[in-house]
């Protein structure tokens, strides 16, 4: 037992004493390697500013906040051999190293722009199609064609430690001739997908954000059409579409819309699973003038239209006070005071081509010509028509 302890004793004291000598290994002013994902790379070099115990200060930059504290073990630190140059490392071969010298300053910024038309997996884009700088790219790339096809043929990937990283076409260096080669393609798609993010379909995703995120569901009469009047929303969405595209010189791609299909048939699927829960409840008042109105508004809204119930939230005019800016002095700032009235309800509808029943909300205002909808329609809560 004894012969036990003393060995775990001694193994104790052999960390101890190795770590101290770690530590005492490492000096201030000694260049070491530090972890930090920046400046375009993985690794990066820095210097001990200080040795505090088991810990050191390393600075990689001139900022303030460019300095760290870790443990000398920390694996985000690479000391003595392990802190040599990724270059001195897996050194680039001559070619290598006279591209990075002459070509890889000009044509990176070229490059990262139309990597992503290239391949997807590579980040980069910046620049809209037809600016200054996407023109300069494009000219930029034939240049590097050129390179690529004559002193620089046969150019390879630098694979330093550190240098090629996921996501990232610098030092990709054979990428970049292929780029340069298939630059009319690659803009093609790049252009394509650059669009993409500049021209959206209108009102179409808020419109469907606002059927998942309501309480009980309520769809927008635009959704409406997206769910069960598909082609018809469609042909119009890409007519409305195609005027947009061509500013950028691009046809509507053929996928332009099935990420709003995609979602439409989701929500559909929760309003076909809840409506059969539901069922319009019956608001307290009525106002035989007001309905008269309403219903011929949800006639003219829905051709076909049945109105199987209706009713008012008010039994007499809510009056709302508005103020317009007329004029000011040096002591008071003059407002027109204006005055107007509204009632809201509710009415349970049953529109041909859908499902179900669906309420519907109507609001109208009370002014010298009498009643008229202030809005009527919009968005409807399906549910069953009993």
């Amino acid at each position: 037992m004894g012969d036990v302890l003393m060995i775990r004793i001694w193994k104790l004291a052999v960390g101890v004493i190795i770590g101290a000598a770690s530590v005492a290994a490492q000096s201030v002013g000694d260049e070491v390697r530090y972890q930090c994902f920046c400046f375009g790379q993985e690794w990066v070099k820095a210097t001990i500013e200080r040795v505090d115990g088991s810990k050191v200060r390393v600075r990689f930059g001139n900022m303030d906040d460019q300095v760290v504290t870790l443990p000398i073990n920390s694996p985000k630190l690479r000391l003595g051999a392990a802190a040599r140059n990724p270059l001195e490392t897996v050194a680039p071969d001559h070619m290598q190293r006279a591209f990075m010298d002459e070509a890889r300053p000009r044509f990176i910024k070229a490059v990262e722009i139309f990597a992503p038309g290239y391949d997807s997996q590579y980040q980069g884009g910046g620049a809209v199609p037809d600016s200054a700088i996407w023109t300069k790219s494009m000219a930029d790339l034939a240049e590097l064609d050129g390179l690529c096809r004559g002193r620089y043929r046969g150019l390879s990937d630098y694979r330093g430690p550190g240098y090629i990283r996921e996501g990232s076409v610098d030092y990709r260096f054979a990428v970049w001739c292929e780029i340069a080669a298939n630059r009319v393609a690659v803009e093609r798609t790049a252009r394509v997908n650059v669009v993409k993010t500049l021209v959206n379909l209108g009102y179409t995703d808020e419109n469907l954000n606002f059927g998942f995120n309501e309480p009980d569901n309520p769809v927008r009469w635009e959704t409406q059409q997206l769910i069960w009047e598909r082609d018809k929303w469609r042909k119009e969405k890409l007519a409305w579409l195609r005027p947009k595209f061509a500013v950028y010189k691009v046809d509507v791609p053929s996928d332009a819309t099935s990420a709003a299909e995609a979602r439409a048939d989701q929500l559909k699927t929760i309003v076909m699973r809840d409506a059969p829960n539901r069922s319009y409840k019956q608001p307290p008042y009525h106002d035989a003038a007001v309905e008269s109105v309403v219903k011929a508004q949800f006639a003219k809204e829905y051709p076909g239209v049945q109105v199987l119930h209706i009713g008012l939230d008010y039994k007499t005019w809510v009056q709302r006070k508005s103020l317009s800016y007329v004029a000011s002095d040096d002591l008071f700032r003059y407002y027109k005071v204006s005055y107007n009235s509204y009632k809201r309800g509710t009415a349970l509808l049953k529109i041909p081509g859908r499902p179900f029943c669906q309420m519907q909300d109507f609001v109208v205002g009370r002014g010298a010509k009498g009643v008229v909808p202030a809005g009527v329609g919009g968005s409807g809560t399906f549910m069953r028509c009993d």
